[in-house]
């Protein structure tokens, strides 16, 4: 089998590794799959779970030959499946979250020991890394079961009944989402599995949408396969980089942080098109459409076109983020209950739990210290951007009505803040990319390390015109007042004086 995918890559002139190769055939293989899964007997999800299981045995025993990863797997799996059902403290959930963590960072480690970096080599990681979301989230759903959720999203993914060994294998090895994601939560599967396909949203032919995600990661897979080689990060160490022109050497950033991306838009959208095909992305009608975006996870004109490291961030790897916000951010700062103790409210943003969270993302994907690099800059990043857009963001919105923009100056700022934030998005993906600080170091300084000197020169800058913005806005917000009134109370006396002229 691993000579049949090295002939493949020498086929196409080594510019797409074998493994690489390997992870698309094993995504591919899973749309025959999800139409078998679709034809399954309706009131009969036990085929469904018992399909699914048999793909990843097959996939990663079989084809791969995993076979210290899958018994990994298993073992981690069958942990929290008897802990959460067995142990009933409060505190049940936050030591499986640990011990996810421990088992997944014993491969992490593994592979660091044998020099294995990134995504060269197809491994077991990838499947740990999903099942660790799944895991992780499954005991926090069992607590909510039975204490009940702090939040709507906690409430509607509690767990009342323990679902059986087969169930809950069926959920982890759903074939969908088993290498790259995405993931869900066991009773969104649930529902969908035991539900979906006894109702009249079964008729809806999933083909169209499919197709356009099979198009659309095709285009992605053949930038990152002719332009990836001229447009990545590992050239940026290069002397034909480095000797470039100060502007070219950004642009080049610029390109290969886009060019980075295509490789996760194609694995992405190949991953999310088996899981339409098999319906389970159909999400119900919005504005007279069918929606297909319960598993998508990355919009990709959506990020495109983001105006902040913090829309970024949310549309970027949804299920992940998901994931970080709902079982970390929101359990270290849970929302507080309002003044009546009735329904929680948000709770103010917390810098601690911020930070943690993006230290959380940061061991998840493993203890290279590029990781931490980027996302403990990321997370203060997006602090400084919170502070940006409530000192200026009102200023470039309508007094009179806040949702309404000023034309010209909504625009200009949409347009800055998408391009500060793909330029740094490009300049900080490299850590992420490139793994080691020694070699981050080389690329930021041949740039001169500008986006330290822009987060400087923006936070100085910003608390010292921050009261000066502030009053701007009050003051706007005053006169807009002040008009309105006027308008109110000449309306009120035209109307006045056309009742006497009637009299």
């Amino acid at each position: 089998m691993d000579d049949f995918f090295e002939t493949v890559a020498g086929m196409l002139g080594d510019q797409v590794a074998a493994d690489h190769i390997k992870l698309i055939a094993c995504l591919l293989a899973t749309y025959p799959l999800a139409e078998v899964y679709r034809r399954l007997p309706a009131d009969n999800p036990t085929s469904r779970h018992l399909l699914s299981i048999a793909y990843a045995v097959f996939a990663l025993v079989f084809v791969l030959q995993l076979y210290v990863g899958a018994l990994h797997i298993v073992i981690t799996s069958l942990f929290t499946y008897y802990w959460m059902r067995s142990y009933r403290a409060k505190n049940g959930p936050g030591i499986n979250f640990v011990v996810v963590l421990i088992s997944m960072s014993i491969c992490h480690i593994i592979r660091q020991i044998q020099g294995d970096e990134g995504d060269t080599k197809l491994d077991y990681s990838g499947v740990l890394m999903m099942g660790a979301i799944k895991l992780s989230s499954f005991g926090f759903n069992v607590l909510d079961g039975r204490v009940g959720g702090n939040t709507d999203y906690n409430k509607q993914m509690k767990i009342d009944r323990y679902p059986s060994l087969i169930e809950y294998f069926g959920w982890l090895c759903y074939f969908g989402g088993l290498f790259v994601g995405p993931t869900c939560e066991y009773m969104e599967y649930y529902r969908f599995t035991n539900f979906f396909f006894l109702s009249p949203d079964k008729k809806i032919s999933p083909y169209k949408p499919t197709i356009r995600l099979v198009l659309f990661g095709v285009l992605f897979a053949s930038i990152t396969a002719f332009v990836g080689p001229t447009y990545n990060y590992y050239r940026l160490l290069e002397n034909d980089y480095l000797t470039l022109p100060f502007h070219k050497r950004l642009l080049y950033i610029y390109i290969t942080g886009f060019v980075w991306r295509c490789k996760f838009y194609c694995v992405w959208g190949l991953a999310e098109g088996s899981c339409v095909l098999s319906q389970f992305g159909y999400n119900g009608i919005k504005d007279g459409k069918h929606r297909w975006d319960r598993l998508t996870n990355a919009d990709w004109i959506a990020v495109e076109t983001s105006q902040s490291m913090q829309n970024t961030s949310t549309r970027w790897n949804r299920c992940t983020t998901n994931w970080l916000r709902h079982y970390v951010y929101e359990r270290l700062s849970p929302p507080s209950a309002n003044a009546s103790g009735g329904t929680k409210t948000k709770k103010k943003s917390s810098g601690h739990a911020l930070m943690a969270t993006y230290i959380v993302s940061g061991i998840w994907h493993g203890y290279h210290p590029g990781y931490y690099v980027l996302f403990c800059n990321i997370g203060l990043i997006q602090m400084l951007g919170r502070r940006v857009r409530r000192a200026v963001r009102p200023l470039v919105m309508s007094a009179e009505d806040v949702t309404q923009p000023l034309p010209v100056w909504k625009k200009a700022y949409d347009i800055i803040g998408n391009l500060v934030t793909f330029m740094l998005g490009g300049i900080l993906v490299g850590s992420f990319e490139l793994l080691y600080l020694s070699r981050t170091l080389i690329v930021w300084k041949s740039i001169h390390y500008i986006h330290f000197w822009g987060y400087l020169i923006t936070w100085i800058g910003l608390s010292t015109i921050e009261p000066m913005l502030f009053k701007m806005q009050k003051r706007r917000k005053e006169q807009a007042e002040a008009a309105k009134k006027k308008k109110l109370l000449g309306d009120n006396t035209e109307r006045i004086v056309m009742q006497l002229e009637i009299k």
